[in-house]
């Protein structure tokens, strides 16, 4: 790759097009734009489908979408300008700016710094469930959404292993507000978009209703795709920090430009910064500070919002391919290794990826707005990679089977849950009289509530935070205990990930003594929990045991 010009390297990259069509269409995408830079310069650009289904919109450059995780490094570089700016710290405990970590995390809250937070190894279970479910729908307001966290359970062990958590970014972003007494969005702006010209980035809600913004879609098992609502997040809301930024891959390519130069210009020079260059701190940014959970010979280890990986190896941590096949394929196989340094991201309706060569100031990134029956997002992207490496546009991994076989296992989810679900019965129980079971019943944080109502119709419903939009059926299986999954068109039409394990879509109502009245319910929303966690009923509530509550 170090020799060959650019011009071959663009007839290589031309030469995939008809794959990434037909990965696209395979995955039901509807649209997907993708970038390539090499010797920092873009060399190629492509863009497939539509921003906007009914339109007939196609995307361009400068088309707007949801780039989700991919936020983190850019939080993450606005980190390293407030270290060398002196406003933070990298090593000294957090709880000094956030005093209600004093004493969280089993008493390990007073320890945590920002590199805990950052490389994701602070072991608190994730609990997305209780903040992400409908698209367009936040579960939980700034005011609830640390006190939820911290009351979550302790899964892996502190700075020894990895776990991936979006509150911890929602975290550091609530560090960097408080910090600075600006928002994360002003901050972004004035230290990283602005200096680098990123005139179509912004955490700003409005940059979706743009002419130019990606609707979002979800694909039903036909592979048809449906438009769910845009997500909502903004520097108003939770989950900024982890994943709020909209942007289009004309920006992406001058952030990931300056800060492949800036990163080499500070590795090489052994410094904190780089004249001309927004970007500081990047040698404790892209250093390793985590291992991934990858099954490799080489480096496969997590920096600050980063995942580090020696190739040859698989890649692909960070999106929802590696649920649906056998195993990932390892990229550069027989080729000369090479350190690849990358993320992937993800929102309802919307998926992303970016893989740096650094090295070489290569960048590979792209956007879609699906949350498709397998991410095409990260196929093309990896497909992209292993033609610059080799070379060549001819390859011995096969991504359009890959994308076949990882789509047709997506389309058949929640057909296998409610199999298993099935397989789980137990024959010849009845429910208790439905309204024994109404109530409204909280999770210990006090953040989280679940409402219990009977239908007109007899029909037992759950209801999450009181949002209409949020209300499930609860089908009885045995015993007191409920299921609540849905099959794939439905759960497609509403904008939630099909990728829930079967755990999570059963809820256990209970009692405090043998005999007695529910007075607590039980449900699995993290799947890192060594128990389901409880829900107890709240005195003094009353609902409507006969309340019609929307489908």
């Amino acid at each position: 790759m170090e020799h060959d010009s650019g011009m071959n390297l663009r007839r290589n990259l031309e030469a995939q097009e008809a794959l990434i069509s037909e990965i696209c269409r395979i995955a039901g995408a509807p649209g997907l734009s993708i970038s390539v830079l090499h010797r920092g310069d873009q060399v190629y650009s492509h863009h497939v489908g539509h921003a906007s289904v009914k339109d007939g919109k196609t995307p361009d450059g400068n088309t707007i979408y949801f780039i989700g995780s991919m936020t983190k490094a850019m939080v993450s570089a606005l980190v390293g300008i407030l270290v060398q700016d002196g406003t933070l710290d990298w090593k000294a405990p957090v709880s000094h700016i956030l005093p209600e970590l004093a004493h969280a995390f089993n008493g390990r809250g007073s320890e945590i710094t920002l590199i805990d937070l950052m490389s994701h190894r602070i072991g608190m279970a994730r609990a997305d469930a209780l903040w992400l479910q409908c698209a367009g729908n936040i579960l939980l307001s700034k005011s609830e959404a640390l006190n939820a966290w911290i009351s979550q359970p302790t899964v892996r062990a502190f700075r020894a292993d990895f776990l991936y958590s979006n509150f911890a970014f929602e975290t550091v972003g609530r560090i960097i507000e408080k910090s600075t007494g600006k928002t994360l969005g002003a901050n972004l702006q004035e230290k990283i978009f602005g200096p680098l010209g990123m005139t179509r980035t912004s955490l700003n809600d409005e940059f979706s209703k743009d002419p130019n913004a990606a609707k979002a879609y979800f694909p039903l098992k036909d592979g048809t795709p449906v438009e769910v609502p845009v997500p909502t997040i903004s520097d108003k809301t939770i989950m900024a920090a982890s994943g709020g930024v909209r942007s289009c891959t004309n920006d992406l390519a001058r952030f990931y430009k300056n800060l492949m130069h800036a990163a080499n210009d500070q590795f090489n020079h052994q410094r904190t910064s780089t004249p001309g260059s927004p970007f500081k701190q990047l040698s404790t940014i892209w250093s390793p500070h985590n291992q991934l959970p990858v099954h490799s010979m080489r480096e496969t280890s997590y920096a600050l919002a980063w995942a580090r990986t020696q190739l040859p190896s698989p890649l692909g941590s960070f999106n929802y391919n590696k649920h649906l096949v056998p195993a990932m394929p390892v990229i550069g196989r027989g080729l000369p290794s090479r350190l690849v340094v990358y993320h992937g991201g993800s929102m309802q309706g919307f998926t992303s990826a970016v893989y740096l060569l650094p090295e070489t100031e290569t960048a590979v990134f792209a956007l879609q707005n699906s949350s498709a029956l397998c991410d095409a997002c990260d196929w093309v992207p990896q497909m992209l990679v292993q033609t610059i490496l080799s070379g060549s546009p001819q390859s011995d991994i096969d991504f359009v089977q890959l994308a076949t076989v990882s789509a047709a296992r997506g389309a058949k989810h929640a057909d296998e849950i409610e199999e298993k679900l099935q397989r789980s019965r137990e024959r010849g129980t009845n429910p208790r009289p439905l309204k024994e079971y109404v109530g409204r019943f909280r999770h210990g944080s006090k953040s989280f509530r679940i409402d219990v109502t009977v239908d007109s119709d007899e029909t037992l419903r759950m209801c999450f935070q009181g949002m209409p939009s949020e209300t499930y059926c609860l089908r009885h299986l045995h015993h007191d205990v409920f299921v609540w999954n849905e099959p794939h068109d439905v759960t497609a039409r509403r904008g939630r990930f099909q990728t829930r394990p079967v755990e999570s879509y059963i809820i256990r109502f209970g009692s405090t003594s043998q005999g007695g009245g529910i007075d607590r319910l039980y449900w699995l929303y993290d799947e890192t929990h060594a128990e389901p966690g409880m829900f107890r009923r709240e005195g003094g509530v009353q609902l409507a045991a006969d309340a019609d509550m929307p489908n």
